[in-house]
């Protein structure tokens, strides 16, 4: 079984809609799935009540009063029950063989971090997760109504307990900080997986004016987008840097030309002191590939 733990914004408007929707479906998998709550944002203790969830008030944030990455992570690590967790965008919604795509990493890496791409959709009703007529609708909807993301837009984060730790305090909600994880795996040699050929995840499209923001912080950078710059100094990766991926129940490390050569080019962001060495390799590889082959 696995730990789900997130950081809800305020249970208003749209956001009352989409996360009580993602929270839901979390809880639809399975009664036994420990979930926690972080943060005091409004509604949130009620929620995990609802949901039969664990409500963890306490926080470090941001001078603005973002919570901290690094603060979740370290109290998710130590009051977990299980060895697997996932920390996870509050507006996403899961798909019910989530476990058992958890199940395939899990029997084959010892310490891991799976991600995946997410697909947007617009959604403004509330779903009864325990109707199973109006799951089924929904999610037939989504076959037709949800668009693929960007790689660079990670939603969800599945590791072993203590395998990610000791983090930099990025601000939670600001850009950089998931692309930095994705560095931080690779850096560390931790296998990182892509489950999104067999999991589809929902991001429920919404408005930015929450934190005292007016636009999406992605692309107009404040206070503490200009914070999360700083700490990760273009040490990011997207989806398409994943060396392994989920594929029909089977977990396959990545071989293809395309993604040797993006891989080539991504080594000196990963390992930059030896940044001259991965450069002259690179070139001898494509100088040798393309003269034999």
């Amino acid at each position: 079984m696995i730990t789900i733990f997130c950081t809800p914004k305020n249970f208003d408007g749209i956001f009352d809609v989409i996360q009580k929707n993602a929270l839901r479906s979390w809880r639809k998998i399975s009664p036994d799935i420990e979930i926690i709550i972080f943060g005091d944002s409004y509604g949130a203790c009620e929620m995990a009540k609802e949901i039969n969830g664990i409500y963890y008030p306490d926080v470090k944030c941001s001078e603005s009063g973002v919570p901290l990455l690094s603060d979740l992570f370290f109290n998710a690590n130590k009051l977990c029950s299980f060895e697997t967790l996932m920390f996870i965008n509050s507006d996403i919604i899961i798909p019910q063989n989530i476990l058992s795509a958890i199940n395939y990493v899990r029997d084959y890496f010892h310490r891991f971090l799976s991600v995946g791409f997410r697909w947007d959709m617009e959604v403004t009703n509330n779903i009864d997760f325990e109707n199973n007529d109006e799951v089924d609708f929904f999610w037939e909807k989504a076959k037709f109504e949800s668009i693929k993301s960007s790689p660079a837009a990670i939603d969800y984060f599945i590791f072993t307990k203590n395998t990610i730790k000791n983090l930099p305090n990025f601000v939670i909600g600001r850009p950089g900080y998931d692309n930095w994880l994705l560095w931080y795996a690779r850096r560390m040699q931790i296998p990182l997986i892509d489950l999104s050929n067999e999991i589809k995840v929902i991001h429920q499209n919404h408005h930015f004016k929450f934190h005292n923001l007016k636009k999406d912080p992605k692309v107009h950078l404040e206070k503490d987008g200009l914070h999360n710059r700083k700490i990760h100094g273009n040490k990011v990766l997207n989806l398409l840097d994943a060396n392994y991926e989920l594929r029909n129940t089977s977990i396959l490390k990545k071989q293809s030309k395309e993604w040797i050569n993006r891989n080539l080019r991504s080594l000196p962001q990963i390992y930059p002191e030896f940044s001259l060495v991965l450069k002259i390799y690179r070139k001898l590889y494509h100088n040798f590939f393309h003269k034999y082959f």
